[in-house]
């Protein structure tokens, strides 16, 4: 397994993509009680077709899993194990839960703390998924651009995002009560001094992210939402209200960082219509047509 390990790191996968590898290729260790790297082709179908039908597997972490065998035997040890491609998961296509306004800003007025109130805002403001808020710093904002500069997101992109100037004032009000040298938002810690805002302002690292997941259930419980709330349908929020004010697709797509516009299209599914304005639509199309 030490082998793997060197193995993913010369492939410069991001850590946690490694880890994830990494931990799916232990569980077949752990499975078989065996060294992976001498099971038979079929007996890792067999424990594919275990954990579909007894072991409950999401699409998801079946197809991490499949990638991290795949660079294991084909990778490292040069086995094709040709059985690996006829296994699918496909994710089943289902809306992502959106938030109205409304519950927004029931949701946020129950959310202890100004240091999980801002960067939770921010996320639904800006379009950002948890961890590409918590590792901002100073230097990404651009309040006079009204722009945000998301560095090293996912698969390694950076990208820019949109900024209001409200949210933009937010910040510098946030920063001037901790002003950290680098970190929009650093870690609490712990320390001699009482004063949170003091360490934060000597913080080395940003805050975690899990926090954040937390203070979000229990606003969204303390506020009487029945909706399953976390932080990625705060960007799903913000996708699905611009798409309903006529932001153009191709715009949103840069805003939240999509590799792919399909991605991106799921969001016009999620957009409020109404009802007797498309039926007049429709009318005026139909009645030259019906006219002799």
């Amino acid at each position: 397994m030490r082998r793997y390990a060197e193995h993913l790191q010369l492939q410069d996968f991001r850590l946690r993509t490694m880890q994830g590898y990494y931990r799916h290729m232990r569980l077949i260790w752990q499975h078989f009680k065996s060294d992976p790297s001498g099971l038979s082709e079929e007996q890792l179908r067999q424990y594919y077709v275990h954990k579909r039908t007894e072991g409950g597997w999401a699409p998801k972490s079946c197809r991490q899993s499949l990638a991290a065998a795949k660079h294991f035997y084909r990778g490292m040890l040069g086995k094709k194990y040709t059985s690996l491609d006829a296994i699918k998961a496909r994710d089943r296509e289902t809306l992502p839960t959106v938030l109205t306004v409304d519950e927004l800003r029931r949701l946020f007025a129950h959310v202890k703390f100004n240091r999980y109130r801002v960067p939770l805002l921010l996320i639904y403001a800006c379009g950002l998924r948890v961890n590409e808020c918590t590792h901002l710093t100073v230097d990404d904002i651009d309040g006079p651009g009204n722009r945000l500069f998301i560095r090293d997101g996912k698969g390694g992109k950076d990208r820019y995002t949109i900024l209001s100037t409200p949210v933009y004032r937010l910040l510098q009000d946030y920063w001037r009560q901790h002003k950290n040298p680098k970190w929009l938002f650093p870690s609490v810690g712990r320390g001699r001094c009482v004063n949170a805002a003091a360490r934060m302002g000597a913080s080395c690292e940003p805050m975690q992210s899990h926090g954040l997941g937390l203070r979000l259930l229990e606003a969204a419980r303390a506020a009487g939402i029945t909706k399953q709330v976390t932080c990625h349908i705060l960007r799903h929020s913000f996708a699905t209200h611009l798409a309903a004010a006529g932001v153009p697709l191709h715009q949103l797509q840069s805003y939240l960082g999509h590799a792919h516009i399909e991605t991106t299209t799921v969001y016009t599914h999620l957009m409020p219509i109404n009802h007797i304005e498309a039926i007049g639509h429709i009318d005026g199309l139909i009645e030259p047509i019906l006219r002799r």
